[in-house]
């Protein structure tokens, strides 16, 4: 799960409201296709951040993926702290990390075990 550990600036995205595929899961990070959000793959460079379950409306609340929110997640594997400036791809729920190089997700810290923070690199722009 991609959980805010901090931001580098004192503004704070409000939530959108954006229709979305069923199967995302808070936590998960999500790009847009054909007009929906819908789960990224493992380089998606993701549009948001999942934050909450899908609404009656048939709307997910989601945070933006901007480069300026340090997020913190788990990795699948020990992520030693000389990658600091690597970047690394999406498990395959979008929840977390994989230790597989040239990804979307940019590392600022690890631990030397699985905790992971970073950002992500700016999506294409989209909605």
């Amino acid at each position: 799960m991609f959980r805010i550990y901090k931001r580098a600036i004192g503004d704070v995205e409000p939530f959108e409201y954006l229709p979305g595929a069923e199967e995302l899961t808070p936590g998960s990070a999500a790009k847009v296709a054909s007009g929906m959000l819908a789960k990224c793959g493992a380089a998606d460079k993701p549009f948001c951040i999942v934050a909450g379950p899908k609404r009656e409306d048939g709307n997910y609340p989601v945070i933006r993926a901007l480069p300026t929110t340090i997020f913190e997640a788990e990795a699948s594997g020990a992520v030693a702290a000389e990658k600091m400036g690597t970047t690394l791809q999406l498990n395959d729920g979008a929840d977390g990390l994989t230790t597989t190089a040239d990804g979307p997700f940019t590392v600022t810290w690890a631990d030397g075990g699985t905790l992971v923070r970073g950002y992500f690199e700016p999506a294409a722009a989209s909605v």
